[in-house]
């Protein structure tokens, strides 16, 4: 007689390892970031909670109409996949800038910045900052994933170039000039998931794009996403906020009838089938395992 093994995939304590291992973010916790949101969208004037960081290092120039592609990451992280990052955006996009903000490196990790700042000639600018705002005190993803927020708020504040915000183990696969192009009458951009059934996940933040026109309204936006975040994160939840946090920033913005006019960005801008026509490859999860061939692709080109 047969025996039909069951279907480990349906089994609850399974499919709740999976989520875990997925890092879900269940109901409760997602009801938490949802008062974080809501507080910061619904208060009288924003928090601002980003001119709270103590920023060091280089930083872009105001004037500089050049596009920015923005990734931030600890030291990690830079020498795994940052510093990559910025060679790659050096060599395929001179056109454009790119932009490295750093969570407490060493002064060894400061000196590779500065060979590598100079060695690309103008395009790369790299700012840090110490340990003051990190909630939990030591390194965690989920403080780098949703502290990124705040510097991007402060940035779209500060310059007058358009902005990309990527995630840091993403590499630069073509010239971006012509896809900022395409970019320049568009306020905001995420890549939308909106069949995706987990909140968590109909909104990638891989891709971010905080664009010039509308500017005053770009800008309140992102500083109350970035005040939101930044409340839910002070939380101390081991899940990740970020992209559930737009998702509920969104909502509010339409329920309100406020907010920038939002844009679905293509998934060229975070391709994780490395597509030869794409514009950014994002090495995701078990993808990484392709991130040492993709590097020596662009490596040789640099």
């Amino acid at each position: 007689m047969s025996t039909t093994m069951p279907n480990l995939k349906g089994i609850l304590p399974s499919r709740i390892w999976r989520a875990r291992h997925d890092n879900a973010v269940w109901w409760w916790q997602q009801q938490r970031v949802k008062r974080a949101i809501e507080r910061a969208f619904a208060a009288p004037v924003s928090l601002g909670l980003d001119r709270e960081i103590v920023i060091e290092g280089g930083w872009p120039d105001a004037a500089d109409p050049r596009a920015i592609v923005f990734a931030a990451c600890d030291e990690s992280y830079f020498h795994r996949f940052g510093q990559h990052l910025a060679l790659s955006s050096a060599a395929r996009s001179p056109s454009t800038r790119v932009h490295l903000h750093l969570y407490t490196p060493s002064s060894a990790c400061l000196a590779k910045v500065n060979a590598m700042v100079e060695r690309c000639g103008g395009r790369l600018t790299v700012s840090h900052e110490g340990p003051a705002r990190d909630p939990f005190g030591r390194p965690m993803s989920f403080y780098f994933a949703a502290g990124r927020f705040a510097v991007a708020s402060r940035m779209r504040r500060e310059i007058a170039a358009p902005i990309l915000m990527i995630d840091a183990d993403g590499l630069v696969a073509s010239d971006l000039a012509a896809g900022f192009a395409e970019l320049d009458l568009v306020e905001a951009g995420f890549i939308l998931q909106p069949d995706n059934a987990a909140l968590y996940r109909k909104v990638l933040a891989s891709a971010i794009y905080l664009g010039t026109a509308n500017r005053g309204n770009v800008e309140e936006f992102f500083t109350r996403l970035s005040d939101g975040i930044g409340l839910a994160l002070r939380q101390c939840g081991h899940y990740h906020v970020d992209q559930i946090g737009i998702h509920y920033a969104l909502r509010w913005c339409e329920s309100h009838r406020a907010g920038p006019s939002i844009a679905n960005l293509p998934l060229k801008w975070s391709d994780y089938r490395f597509a030869a026509d794409s514009l950014i490859w994002s090495a995701k999860g078990a993808r990484k395992g392709r991130y040492v061939e993709l590097l020596a692709e662009v490596e040789r080109s640099f």
